[in-house]
């Protein structure tokens, strides 16, 4: 390669990138118009028709187009300042004014029902929960009277077992010493009855000793 075909495709490139870079410009340009748009359109139209006669050219300089667009970029600017004087009165902000206002009592409204279920909530438990504690307590006083009950007819049930123990204990005595008086009684006849035949037997004895 040459050093003029080097220059030359060098040069090139350099008036593609200018070109490109107007082209960035230009659409630039374009975008601060159409937010324009939004403000005043009657101010968007003026600033399109200026831009399309002067300034939306391929062979448009670099410094026309950036003071161009500095143009656009104040004028939105001062458009957004005004905009924010007015912005409350605008018919879209007065809806939203409203709007939050709704919600703003909506919310209210909601905050008084939901505390009044609360509070609805707490008395129903609190309710449930003095049942629960009556019923407890209930429940402890009928196992006092069971147990008072129980402990009642043990007691008396024992009563009954010793009394009769004692009738029977005094039965078997009384049985035990009938029973003995008539051994005893029994016995002295026999020791009677032996002692009566002994003297007999010993007087037998004694008269056949004196005969011989």
């Amino acid at each position: 390669m040459t050093i003029q075909d080097f220059l030359k495709k060098k040069q090139e490139k350099l008036a593609e990138k200018t070109k490109s870079k107007k082209k960035d410009f230009r659409a630039k340009c374009e975008e601060i118009l159409e937010q324009i748009k939004s403000y005043n359109e009657e101010k968007h139209s003026e600033l399109l028709n200026t831009f399309k006669v002067r300034y939306d050219k391929v062979n448009i300089q670099k410094k026309k187009i950036l003071g161009f667009y500095g143009q656009l970029v104040n004028e939105l600017k001062s458009l957004r300042e005004q905009a924010g004087e007015s912005i409350l009165t605008t018919p879209v902000v007065k809806k939203a004014k409203s709007t939050i206002k709704d919600v703003k009592k909506q919310k209210a409204s909601l905050e008084k029902k939901v505390d009044k279920v609360v509070k609805s909530t707490k008395r129903k438990v609190t309710e449930a929960v003095k049942k629960v504690e009556k019923a407890v307590e209930d429940v402890a006083d009928k196992e006092k009277t069971a147990k008072k009950k129980v402990t009642k007819k043990a007691t008396a049930a024992k009563k009954k077992v010793a009394k009769k123990a004692t009738v029977a204990k005094k039965k078997v005595a009384k049985k035990a010493t009938v029973a003995k008086k008539k051994v005893a009684k029994k016995a002295t006849v026999a020791k009677k009855k032996v002692a009566k035949k002994a003297t007999v037997a010993k007087k037998k004895v004694t008269k056949k000793t004196s005969k011989k």
